[in-house]
């Protein structure tokens, strides 16, 4: 039984769609002939072995039974072994055991017939590359399309036509036909222990396990995502409105060149508003989320931002008195839009005795002609 160890066609081709892939160099998608042949000698070869290892296996079961030892060759009898059971199939009285020996004899020679037919199949088909660790299925394809006389871009053409495996496991037996313009390629499993078909099975099942993991986990936190969802695509919207009217201002400065120098200063200027966080919220001015940064309220018109900054000037800044706000001191500045960013958009400095802040503006162009509030908590 060498030939049935050696050839192991079968884990694979039990199912051909991932077994055996066509590349045509042809316009057309048919299959060649050769394509159609190669596709037909594996699929024979498969179920030959498969039977021939039923045998094998039924074989051994009954060997034992009959307190036979398989030669060291493999399961078929040696000569003496044959010889004895048929003097013993002659002399046995117990017609149960005279049919047992009567089946071993029987199926040897049905392992032999096997055995040659696997073996001249076998010739038929091209010879496997082994798969070793890290092998590509498509690279070994395009080497084996460049030794038949392909380009190093055409061969890579044809092979993208075929249906490669996403990977290879160490043992498997990779086939490479190449006629008429047509490559055919097959894998199976060698002497692998598992096979491409339950290889590939056992990752589709690892993947819809994670998948169902993922959903259990997205259900029980739906209503949490979903809030935060909408939360924000509002600010969004609220960043995407200002930048809108931000960019509409600036193009209108770029095309009227008569604007009187006072409208020149004012769209050159940071237009902000300061006042206490609490006030700001009643006022409906700013609104306060609870996933979010702070952000403008509906009653933040242009014309409350009645505080302009030049912003020509070197080093801009807004200096905050704690008593002009009727507060003792100030324990931070919230700065809105929450889109800008302490420390790239503007620098914030609390005086020792927190009775002042001093708001720097780092980035002029960012805030150019912008409506900026500083809500003060104390």
């Amino acid at each position: 039984m060498n030939i049935l160890r050696s050839l192991t066609l079968g884990a694979l081709l039990v199912a051909l769609p991932f077994a055996l892939s066509v590349g045509c160099d042809r316009k057309s998608g048919t299959e060649s002939t050769e394509a159609r042949d190669l596709t037909q000698k594996v699929t024979e070869a498969e179920k030959a072995e498969s039977q021939a290892r039923g045998v094998a296996k039924a074989q051994t079961e009954a060997m034992a039974k009959a307190g036979v030892q398989p030669g060291t060759a493999g399961i078929q009898l040696t000569e003496a072994q044959r010889s004895l059971l048929e003097v013993r199939v002659k002399a046995e009285k117990d017609n149960g055991t005279a049919t047992l020996l009567q089946e071993i004899l029987d199926r040897d020679k049905q392992i032999a017939d096997l055995d040659t037919k696997v073996a001249k199949m076998r010739a038929d088909l091209p010879r496997p590359v082994i798969a070793k660790e890290n092998d590509n299925h498509f690279t070994m394809a395009v080497r084996y399309l460049r030794s038949r006389g392909l380009s190093d871009d055409k061969a890579k053409e044809v092979a993208a036509r075929a249906n490669i495996m996403e990977e290879l496991q160490p043992g498997w037996h990779v086939y490479h036909q190449y006629v008429g313009g047509t490559y055919l390629t097959a894998v199976t499993q060698g002497k692998a222990i598992v096979g491409p078909t339950e290889y590939v099975a056992s990752q589709r099942a690892s993947l819809q396990k994670e998948r169902d993991d993922s959903n259990l986990v997205a259900t029980g936190l739906k209503v949490q995502v979903d809030d935060l969802v909408a939360q924000r695509q509002k600010v969004q919207e609220d960043v995407d409105s200002l930048q809108t009217e931000k960019t509409s201002l600036l193009t209108q400065v770029n095309e009227l060149s008569t604007v009187s120098q006072a409208q020149k200063a004012k769209l050159n200027a940071l237009h902000y508003l300061v006042g206490s966080r609490k006030q700001l919220v009643n006022d409906g001015l700013i609104i306060v989320p609870v996933f979010a940064k702070d952000r403008m309220g509906p009653r933040a018109s242009m014309a409350k931002f009645d505080k302009d900054l030049p912003l020509e000037s070197p080093n801009p800044e807004v200096i905050i008195q704690a008593s002009d706000l009727g507060l003792k001191k100030i324990s931070k500045v919230n700065v809105i839009p929450g889109s800008l960013e302490k420390d790239k958009h503007y620098s914030l400095t609390l005086s020792d005795d927190h009775a002042m802040a001093t708001i720097r503006i780092l980035d002029v162009d960012r805030l150019r002609n912008d409506r900026v509030v500083f809500a003060v908590s104390d």
